[in-house]
């Protein structure tokens, strides 16, 4: 029997794929002769085996192949079918061929069937702009988001597949004057917007011209073997035509016809829709818009009705859609006066007593006015026109003609001759100009007697039965009384009472009631036995108005109370109403952390407990109330521990009180960090100098986590030549080669990590330096034998590849599965292979 080149070729082929990637890609490769739809990848290396068909027929000697073979597929006679050229999958994507098995007078026994073989892409092809420059104008203060223009890239490579999906980033805008991004690109779509920094600070009158270095990436940019190309795009900024107007005034109550423009707004561009609305819901809007962007009012406007409109400008497209965020106009409606003065009240009535002094001011009289406060409009001048009854002069009083406050000019009031008087006072705005409108107001003084009679008490002293000192706050203990003949309902008659002497704290009040003059006695502060048992009080009994001279107080106005409390059993009263404490997490165990006090407002004994000590971190002195560490403290379970205190007396009941306790912890550097990094190997030969991507970690705060610092750390294996440490930031570094010449091995790498309060741990890296599939893959390969095999050699070859895969193939699945796995380093443990 002799084998050709082909039969060999593909045997060498057929146990070189079986000892590499495992039975199951034989299995996967070799059937019955049937339809099939088949995958290969383009550019595929060649020969590269596609199929093993396999006759059910004993009389088939070869296979015939047909169909759209392009001269890139052949089939051998024991029924491989492999490439002999590799696919594009640019030039053809499908290729649909028949194959045939024959007997050995060359007819067919089997088939045809209709192999269908679908090309796969791979990334073969560089993304293109579908320009070399792009040209594009913003408007000052556009709305960040916004697309103002878009650049388009297109990939040969299969839109289904990450090889054409591409990803747009700016790399560059000149000039950068404000060192922040002033465009921003989506991604994806490739269309150009404004950054919110774009937005506030672009400026033609700065800078009217930007040049933006673009970068389009396939395989969505996330890989280093991406494909890019660049391009630039020159942005022109124009002013922005879409703000406010300046506030428009318009005086109130025009009799000019209406409706007239009272400002207009403009777009940006041409075709722009524009909308009116109001801000506030006013019952009439008087405000309208055309198409060109100009604001009329409709009708006279009315200040006393509304001084300010605020009105909101939509810009709109064809689609009702909003061009841009709408403006605000703000109106101003000013007065004219168009309203008279009107008295505050209808009838203004003053007081004044026999014997005030003339000069002595009495009252004032108060107007309004619809119109505008602060403006002219809304000045008056007060005159008095009349004054009845005359006596004993035509002028008992002045009045101040800008204030309206009114003076005596004359004294010698007798009410018995004249109880009160009428006065007429013209009030005029605009300061008393002769156009300005006026009104009159009335004002009646009543003369009331002088305050000659002092307040007599009707009892000298009062009496009250013991009351308990946990009496509530706002009770009424008793009614007390004073007689005052002065004139009723004046300030003369008026009783007001006052705790002179035995309350120094102001536990009690006294209120008066108008109607009666009696006076109440209130609780004001909580009572407290222990304090002040008995409460002896002086009142006094006064009037508001002053005393006529000559007249005094005396004893008639003075009463006494006393006050007994009885005590009442109170629970325990703690020295505050919270406790805090602030302690380092490694406190040795033992030490007091704080002390708690309370006493029972009665004498009796306090006895002292703990709650809430979830983490049983603590222990309290029951009778001193010191809390103690009772365990080990540990701020990364909790900074803040929280704990109840119960204070409990010795008495029967024994009532008890409770107090918060709060235990801040202060870090420490307990805690050292932890290194953690991926899985890593690394294809055989080495091509270029790669890294490992290294992250510490640390559960302590700062200051002692990051920065990290990270170092080699020598061993016999000599590493130290081999490696180096790449800071990258404050918690990252790259674990980068020195050179390419490594070995077919694991190196295990010690890499030592110091926090930034010098606590270290040293770990180790693990890399893995294997022969890789075409995905980068680890795979151990069967060694190549120079020359032609001999038939003897290849039946041991096969029988080779049947009898070593217990072994050989356990290893190579169990390093493909752990690949896939991410891992955390400790100090003991090496990464498994």
């Amino acid at each position: 029997m002799i084998l050709n080149d082909l039969t060999l070729l593909l045997i060498v082929f057929f146990c070189t794929r079986t000892f590499t990637n495992g039975s199951d890609w034989l299995k996967n490769k070799k059937g019955p002769l049937e339809d099939k739809v088949l995958e290969v990848p383009e550019e595929t290396d060649v020969p590269h085996g596609v199929y093993w068909f396999q006759a059910t027929d004993p009389n088939v000697k070869s296979y015939k192949l047909g169909g759209e073979t392009d001269n890139k597929t052949l089939i051998e006679k024991e029924g491989w079918l492999y490439l002999r050229e590799p696919f594009d999958w640019e030039t053809k994507k499908v290729h649909i061929i028949t194959v045939e098995a024959l007997d050995a007078d060359l007819k067919t026994v089997e088939g045809p069937v209709s192999i269908t073989i679908i090309v796969k892409d791979i990334n073969d092809n560089r993304p293109d702009f579908n320009q070399t420059l792009y040209d594009g104008v913003v408007r000052q203060h556009s709305r960040p988001g916004r697309p103002f223009m878009r650049v388009y890239a297109t990939d040969k490579d299969d839109p289904s597949t990450p090889n054409a999906k591409l990803n747009y980033s700016i790399s560059n805008q000149i000039p950068d004057t404000y060192k922040v991004p002033l465009f921003q690109i989506d991604s994806k779509t490739g269309e150009i917007s404004t950054t919110p920094a774009g937005a506030q600070n672009l400026d033609p009158n700065t800078d009217a011209e930007y040049i933006l270095f673009l970068t389009v990436k396939d395989l969505e940019g996330l890989s280093d073997n991406a494909f890019s190309r660049n391009t630039q795009v020159k942005i022109i900024v124009k002013e922005n035509l879409w703000k406010p107007p300046n506030t428009v005034i318009i005086t109130e109550n025009s009799t000019d016809l209406h409706p007239i423009q009272i400002t207009q707004v403009q777009w940006n561009e041409p075709g722009a829709v524009y909308a009116l609305e109001q801000k506030e819901r006013y019952p009439n809007f008087p405000f309208s818009i055309d198409e060109d962007g100009k604001i009329y009012v409709t009708e006279p406007l009315d200040r006393e009705e509304r001084e300010t409109y605020v009105l909101v400008v939509f810009a709109k497209d064809q689609n009702n859609a909003n061009l841009e965020q709408p403006i605000e106009v703000y109106v101003s409606v000013t007065d004219i006066n168009d309203n008279p003065p009107e008295c505050e009240v209808p009838l203004t009535v003053l007081e004044v007593q026999e014997n005030e002094k003339i000069g002595n001011f009495i009252g004032s009289l108060k107007a309004f006015d619809l119109d505008e406060s602060g403006s002219l409009n809304s000045v008056f001048k007060y005159r008095i026109l009349d004054q009845e009854p005359k006596l004993p002069s035509s002028t008992m009083f002045i009045i101040d003609e800008y204030s309206g406050n009114i003076q005596i000019e004359h004294d010698r009031f007798q009410k018995t001759e004249v109880p009160e008087y009428n006065l007429t006072v013209k009030v005029t705005d605009m300061a008393g100009d002769p156009t300005g409108f006026y009104t009159v107001c009335s004002v009646v003084i009543r003369i009331i007697e002088s305050n000659d009679q002092i307040p007599i008490f009707e009892k000298q002293q009062y009496e009250l039965n013991p009351i308990p000192e946990d009496t509530p706050v706002g009770t009424t203990l008793l009614t007390i009384g004073a007689i005052d003949n002065d004139e009723p309902k004046t300030g003369s008659s008026k009783i007001l009472y006052h705790v002179v002497e035995g309350d120094a704290e102001g536990t009690f009040a006294i209120s008066t009631d108008e109607e009666t003059n009696q006076g109440h006695v209130v609780i004001k502060k909580p009572l407290d036995f222990e304090t002040m048992p008995v409460y002896k009080l002086r009142i006094d009994a006064k009037n508001p108005e002053l005393l006529v001279p000559g007249v005094d107080y005396n004893a008639s106005s003075t009463a006494y109370l006393n006050i007994s409390v009885i005590d009442v059993n109170e629970a325990p009263v703690f020295g505050s109403t919270e406790y805090q404490a602030m302690v380092k997490e490694n406190i040795p165990v033992g030490n007091t952390i704080l002390k708690v006090d309370a006493i029972d407002p009665e004498g009796s004994s306090i006895r002292y407990r703990l709650e809430g000590d979830v983490f049983n971190w603590l222990k309290i002195n029951s009778e001193t109330g010191d809390i103690i560490t009772n365990t080990a403290l540990d701020r990364e379970k909790t900074d803040t521990y929280k704990v109840r205190v119960i204070a409990v007396q010795f008495e029967s009941p024994a009532l008890e009180s409770t107090v918060p306790v709060s235990i801040n912890l202060v870090d420490v550097n307990d805690n050292p960090p932890v290194l953690t990094y991926p899985e890593t190997h690394f294809c055989f030969p080495v091509q270029e100098s790669k890294a490992v991507l290294m992250k510490a970690m640390d559960k302590d705060l700062d200051p002692h986590g990051p920065p990290f610092q990270f170092s080699l750390k020598g061993d016999g294996n000599n590493n130290m030549g081999d490696w180096e440490i790449v800071p990258v930031n404050d918690s990252f570094a790259k674990l980068k080669m020195r050179h390419i010449s490594f070995k077919k091995i694991q190196y295990d790498v010690k890499v030592n990590i110091r926090d930034n309060g010098h606590l270290e741990k040293t770990y180790t890296v693990s890399v893995l330096f294997c022969k890789c599939s075409q995905n980068e893959h680890c795979y151990i390969d069967v060694q190549t034998q120079t020359g032609r095999p001999t038939v003897g050699a290849t039946v041991g070859i096969l029988l080779g590849t049947l009898l070593i895969p217990g072994v050989a193939l356990s290893l190579v699945f169990y390093l493909l599965k752990k690949n896939k796995e991410p891992k955390t380093t400790t100090p003991d443990a090496k990464p498994m292979l």
